[in-house]
């Protein structure tokens, strides 16, 4: 008798938690309103060479491929603050050993917003190489967006 009452009992409780949660919630997935403006995309970098200039970056894409990529100089934080870190496009972060050496490039709204290269500090790396005398990186310090190709 007991056993019959416990799982009449848990029956009941099973069928009013099914009613009571209706179709009035939402998916987990769907996010409605709550999506971010801000999407990013994540390279693997081979080379970074470095000329008077620009950073000139060479990643992988599509498995096999090599990209290159200019970035002017004078995107580099270099300030302190919030104020030169809102003005400023390209960020350093220190690589760990235990990852790869990594570009990641974020987007505002679909347009280019940052970039962010994640290399080891010390110049001595194979990752960081001098750019040949003369080299032009064909990059405008003034330039406002970053052409990558996937």
């Amino acid at each position: 008798m007991k056993k019959l009452l416990f799982a009449l009992v848990l029956a009941v409780g099973m069928v009013a938690a099914a009613v009571a949660q209706g179709t009035t919630t939402k998916a987990i997935w769907d996010h409605g309103d709550n999506v971010s403006a801000i999407s990013y995309q994540t390279f693997v970098v081979s080379r970074v060479y470095v000329s008077n200039d620009a950073y000139t970056v060479l990643y992988e894409k599509d498995g096999y491929k090599i990209g290159k990529v200019s970035i002017p100089r004078n995107w580099e934080y270099q300030g302190v603050g919030t104020e030169a870190h809102k003005t400023h496009k390209l960020f350093f972060r220190n690589k760990i050993r235990t990852i790869d050496n990594l570009m990641t490039i974020f987007y505002k709204n679909g347009e280019f917003f940052k970039v962010m290269l994640t290399l080891p500090r010390d110049k001595g790396d194979p990752v960081w190489a001098v750019a040949p005398n003369g080299y032009d990186a064909g990059v405008s310090q003034d330039a406002t967006t970053l052409d990558v190709k996937f």
